[in-house]
């Protein structure tokens, strides 16, 4: 399987996809290849989301920025931060995305069993109750479009308002990285080499 978009090496990039493209390295890069996900080549070339990103560099900036933004202001625990990010990628069956965000889940804290889970939709016995209500709001979201009345108020009980409006803006970035992924089908590295 191979992405609709080519990949672009360094020598592709004109000044304003290098500007990203640096930034990406220096930021997002390291942080994705610290849990053990391959996020690029070895000619330089960006995998996942990355390299659509580098089509688009002044809005990939912009949407950079909250998710930038997200990594230091969330005030949501790792191991459910993680939880919402893969309870999104599994509704959209976003291939990339559930591959390095279960190397980034076992870096949280989560097990192998909950992450399995996870990712092939199924609704796992989490370790807290924190972790279950993060789940089921965000499901409801990224499946519904809405969230019902006891879900909203379970999820406001345990992560207050700022956690819950965390919550959302995390299912709004993953849909944007989900749909990314899928639009160009971006495959994951072990797709690459069938």
């Amino acid at each position: 399987m191979s992405a609709r978009l080519p990949p672009l090496t360094p020598t592709d990039l004109d000044e304003s996809q290098r500007a990203l493209y640096d930034s990406l390295v220096a930021n997002e890069i390291p942080w994705a290849e610290s849990a053990g996900v391959q996020a690029r080549r070895s000619d330089g070339a960006l995998l996942g989301p990355f390299n659509p990103l580098l089509f688009s560099p002044v809005l990939a900036t912009a949407q950079l920025g909250v998710f930038r933004a997200d990594k230091v202001g969330t005030s949501l625990p790792r191991g459910v931060h993680e939880i919402v990010v893969l309870t999104v990628g599994s509704e959209w069956g976003a291939d990339y995305e559930l591959y390095a965000h279960s190397a980034l889940a076992k870096v949280a804290g989560l097990s192998d069993i909950v992450i399995r889970e996870l990712v092939s939709g199924q609704l796992p016995v989490f370790d807290s109750e924190e972790e279950t209500r993060a789940h089921a709001f965000a499901r409801q979201l990224a499946h519904r479009h809405r969230v019902d009345k006891r879900t909203y108020e379970r999820a406001l009980q345990a992560f207050g308002p700022k956690g819950v409006v965390d919550i959302v803006m995390l299912v709004g970035l993953y849909l944007t990285v989900c749909a990314i992924i899928n639009a160009f089908e971006v495959p994951t590295p072990e797709a690459m080499t069938r």
